[in-house]
């Protein structure tokens, strides 16, 4: 029903392409319409899974110690302690602090004014001050006083990229004499939304030239290349409007949709545009070519449609926000490109004029393609076990490769090495702190707990630990801006700067800790109630796995020597995106296996047989198993963009899988010979896959130019994916389809409408009384026209003859409505005579007409069996009418004909009744003996037998408790065996 509504649908669509062309045009303005709405941002929290532990603590975190959005402005010069250059940053500094969303700058100027409060010092007595400070080593100022960074606190509602623009004014407006940049995660953000923008604005343009060459190339006609370009247009402007209208910005992963529907919808047009090319040769009328192209066409299309989308679609399941929307838009993206390959291009192909290609273009790339497919038949059929061999080495290699596979998310090597970011973050730890923070929180038993000289000390005693871990730069507390508070107002003495080990003298600095710093800096530290302490850690660590490794030795530390009433938790966005990206594994797992369990279970339905859905689930399993071997082997890891590739590139694979099953099903079926009905199969529709294969992969090629390292990676490991897909559809699949036998649905659609039909024999016989009755119709026509009164005794002939040829057609027509009942039956008594009779009865006449002998020897004293007469008369009724054909088939090899006979014997044996039917026909082949009850198997050449008949009867008498032995020599003839047990056995 479906296929019939698709094949209406483009009828109307070829017989009235205005219509179709109006509907794309209104959906194109109105979704285009959109596009300058479109935005692009993409940023760290992307990575972000939202309900894990690690975020829900964080977000904790951030509630009760404030943002840890920070910009730090690093700021290089010959001596920033210079009077005129300090002076320049006091100016800079209070600039950036006027800035929209900062909250607080911390700067060597600030700290001048905090503790200079008459601003009397001079420079010298200001680096006095600062010398003994450990909390401004590497934090405000080098070592050598050639860098200082201002630290920017930014408000978590507020508008980052305003804050980074103002900022980046605010350089370009200061003197020369001065080196500035500015890092932090806000930076990396606004980063990735920059280049994902370029990469939008130059990958996709570069897709559509490199497929256009291709098209060129491979088809060397006009129209077959402006359409397909028109049509992957269409799809791309209709999913990124939608973007545009609901307004979600195009990110990191979302700027693989265009390429990933030009490439993929290039090469379900390519097969359009092929098959037309073929059509219009044949025919001189364009809406001809174009109802015969999509009539093939148009169901094999909409399927490889969908098993992309359950590819798109397993990745649903990924916890990962940015990964959904990849999947929602691209399967957005897929339905599209679908209406519009529906509608636009049949309505385009039947409105333009037809003009078949010119036959004297470049033929060598026919011949390129012709030498490949004969170098492919060649290996399938001389060099199997061969290739067999190194596909299973290659496979082994790869599943040792995948035990060396790793997670890792890494916002810093997104970038490449040239780019600013990752030059910028990459300088800021050679003589200062590194730009990824960090956070320790330790937790009291009690409110207070923090208002101990000694607890505050445990701060400091984790600090000298947490300094010593590899990547982190720097750790501030609250240890720190104590010994700091204690260090001013004992007038700058060395020997304060430390903590108080008294109570009161704790409280004491406590109070001037706010009246010195203020009571916001304090709560970025300490917790109202005093019973938590937020540690700050400054580090260069970008990698998911060391902020992972680095937590858990934290927290083994703590465990271990801290005393038992304190908790430790770790915490910060460079671990809630760690945390995320540990996920990614069990989320490519889940999307991987939805992807194979949904196409095996289509592959069953359309193929009917679970061991070919396995089989055909295989060769698609070996691209995924190169990738991810090759990813181990080469320590690419799995992030947020490969994670992708499995099932995306399994549901383009099976398209392929898809076409090659259905041409072999077809091809083995001429003559039941595997290795011609592959040959040909790889012939047929071997150039197709390796056009789809080729176009897929030039596509996603172009991904390798891209900004983005993870981006880059992802299109070079497709293009090796669709060529190891390539190699598993045209050397692993046929050597399996050698073990398997097709039945497809396609088959059992076709069968429909002729199951328990009738055989173009008792379409002859039934024909027979109908002649005979329009016979005698005529002469009465002809004797009332001539008006000659017809006499008496001709007419009673005539009227006996059609009263007789009636009641004959009546009885044949009643006895096949009794053999195509449904299949409900209640099982009784009786006698195997009568179905065997009525069957006679029904196609005696035609055997004689074709001079076949019928030898009948029924036992009148049979025994009954319990069984349904009509469902007998059916067994018996496709015995007979096989027994005729090969009768039939062996007289067309004879020289001279001989006699042929059809016997029937029922007699009954050892409590049971036997029927036997021998012919003398052409008898069935040694090799296909075993295959004989198989569904839609038969011996007769393509289009004349279903292949039902003996599958019937084998179910029928199955489910009678009888059985079916068949005997049989080739060109003798064969004997086929029916036994039933007696009704009283059975009772």
């Amino acid at each position: 029903m479906q296929r019939f509504s698709l094949d209406t649908y483009l009828m109307h669509v070829i017989r009235a392409p205005a219509w179709a062309l109006l509907g794309c045009a209104l959906i194109t303005f109105f979704l285009g319409w959109q596009l300058p709405r479109l935005t692009f941002k993409t940023t760290v929290y992307d990575l972000v899974i939202e309900n894990v532990d690690e975020t829900i603590r964080y977000d904790q975190f951030l509630s009760r110690f404030g943002s840890d959005e920070i910009i730090r402005l690093v700021v290089k010069a010959g001596d920033v302690l210079d009077p005129a250059t300090f002076a320049k940053i006091t100016q800079l500094s209070d600039a950036l602090a006027q800035i929209d969303g900062v909250i607080r700058t911390i700067s060597l100027p600030e700290i001048k004014k905090s503790v200079d409060r008459s601003n009397q010092w001079d420079m010298a007595k200001f680096a006095t001050m600062l010398a003994p400070v450990d909390l401004f080593e590497r934090n405000l100022i080098a070592a050598d006083h050639k860098t200082t960074i201002i630290t920017l606190v930014l408000d978590a509602q507020t508008d980052k990229d305003a804050a980074i623009t103002a900022v980046r004014q605010l350089i370009a407006e200061t003197g020369n004499d001065l080196s500035l940049y500015q890092t932090g995660m806000p930076i990396v953000s606004e980063a990735l939304a920059n280049y994902t923008r370029q990469d939008f604005f130059h990958l996709t343009p570069i897709t559509m030239l490199v497929i256009a060459i291709l098209l060129a190339l491979l088809l060397r006609h006009l129209r077959s290349l402006l359409l397909p370009l028109a049509c992957v247009t269409l799809s791309v402007v209709w999913t990124f409007g939608l973007m545009a209208l609901v307004g979600i910005p195009v990110s990191m992963l979302t700027i693989i949709i265009p390429v990933f529907l030009i490439a993929v919808g290039t090469a379900y047009c390519l097969h359009i545009a092929s098959e037309y090319l073929k059509q219009i040769r044949a025919t001189t009328s364009a809406k001809e070519a174009t109802t015969a192209t999509f009539k093939r066409l148009a169901f094999p299309v909409t399927l490889a449609v969908a098993t992309t989308l359950i590819g798109l679609g397993s990745l649903w399941v990924n916890p990962i926000t940015a990964i959904r929307e990849f999947a929602i838009f691209a399967c957005f993206g897929m339905l599209s490109l679908l209406i519009v390959v529906l509608s636009f291009f049949p309505a385009m192909l039947s409105l333009l004029p037809a003009s078949p290609p010119s036959s004297s273009m470049a033929p060598s790339i026919d011949r390129f393609f012709d030498r490949i497919l004969t170098g492919v038949v060649t290996l399938n059929l001389k060099y199997r076990n061969r290739c067999l061999l190194v596909i299973g080495l290659i496979t082994i290699v790869c599943l040792a490769g995948m035990l060396r596979l790793r997670v890792e998310t890494n916002p810093v090597a997104y970038f490449k090495s040239s780019t600013d970011v990752s030059r910028q973050f990459h300088d800021i730890y050679q003589d200062m702190s590194g730009s990824f923070p960090m956070n320790v929180v330790m937790a009291g038993g009690e409110a207070d707990y923090f208002e101990t000289p000694g607890n505050v000390a445990a701060i400091a005693d984790l600090q000298a630990y947490l300094e010593a871990l590899p990547g982190v730069d720097k750790t501030i507390s609250l240890a720190d801006y104590l010994k700091l508070v204690n260090y001013t107002f004992n007038t700058f003495d060395p020997a304060f700067y430390r903590l108080p080990e008294d109570s009161y003298d704790l409280r004491m600095l406590m109070n001037n800790f706010k009246i010195l710093l203020g009571n916001d800096l304090l709560q970025r530290f300490m917790s109202a109630d005093y019973s938590r302490v937020n540690i700050l850690m400054l580090t260069h660590i970008a990698s998911s796995r060391d902020f992972l490794h680095t937590r858990d030795q934290i927290l083994t530390y703590a465990n271990g020597q801290l005393d038992a009433d304190v908790r430790v938790d770790v915490t910060g966005l460079g671990v809630v995106i760690a945390a995320s990206s540990r996920l990614l594994t069990l989320g490519q797992v889940k999307s991987l296996a939805i992807s194979l369990v949904l196409i095996f279970l289509v592959m069953v339905m359309l193929f009917l047989s679970s061991m070919v859905g396995l089989i055909a689930v295989v060769p698609n399993l070996f691209p995924i198993i190169v990738n991810f071997g090759l990813m181990g082997l080469l320590g690419i890891p799995i992030s947020v963009a490969t994670s992708l590739i499995a099932s995306i590139a399994i549901g383009l694979a099976v398209d392929d899988t898809i076409h090659y099953l259905v041409r072999y099903n077809s091809e083995f079926k001429k003559d039941l010979n595997k290795d011609r009905a592959m040959r040909d199969t790889l012939i047929n529709v071997g150039r197709p896959i390796i056009f789809t294969s080729l176009t897929i992969s030039l596509g996603f090629s172009v991904l390798i130019f891209s900004h983005f390292q993870p981006t880059a990676i992802f299109g070079f490991l497709m293009v090796v994916t669709m060529l190891s897909a390539l190699v598993g559809d045209m050397i692993l699949l046929p050597s399996l389809m050698l073990h398997v036998e097709l039945v497809t649905a396609w088959d059992l659609l076709k069968m429909m409408p002729t199951m328990g039909g009738i055989s173009p024999a008792t379409l002859h016989e039934l024909n027979q009384p109908l002649n005979a009755i329009k016979v005698g119709s005529d002469f009465l026509k002809m004797m009332a026209r001539k008006d000659i009164p017809p006499k008496p005794s001709h007419l009673a002939e005539v009227a006996a003859e059609i009263g007789n040829q009636v009641t004959r057609a009546s009885g044949m027509i009643q006895r096949l409505g009794e053999m195509g009942q449904a299949p409900g039956f209640t099982k009784q008594p009786l006698s195997i005579g009568g179905p065997i009779a009525d069957t006679l009865a029904v196609v005696e006449n035609q055997l004689l007409l074709e001079n076949i002998s019928l030898i009948v020897n029924v036992d009148p004293k049979l025994p009954p069996i319990m069984g349904h007469h009509g469902r007998l008369v059916q067994v018996i009724y496709n015995l007979l009418d096989n027994a005729r054909e090969a009768i039939v088939r062996q007289r067309e090899q004879e020289a001279s004909p001989r006699e042929h006979t059809v016997t029937i014997n029922a007699a009954s044996s050892a409590g049971f009744v036997v029927v036997t039917i021998t012919d003398t026909g052409i008898g069935i082949p040694d090799h296909v003996q075993d295959r004989i009850f198989e569904p839609f198997f038969t011996t007769q050449n393509a289009g004349e037998g279903k292949g039902l008949g003996l599958s019937i009867v084998h179910e029928i008498v199955r489910d009678f408790g009888g059985r079916i032995i068949v005997t049989s020599h080739p060109d003798l003839g064969t004997t086929i065996t029916l036994s039933f047990p007696a009704a009283v056995q059975m009772a």
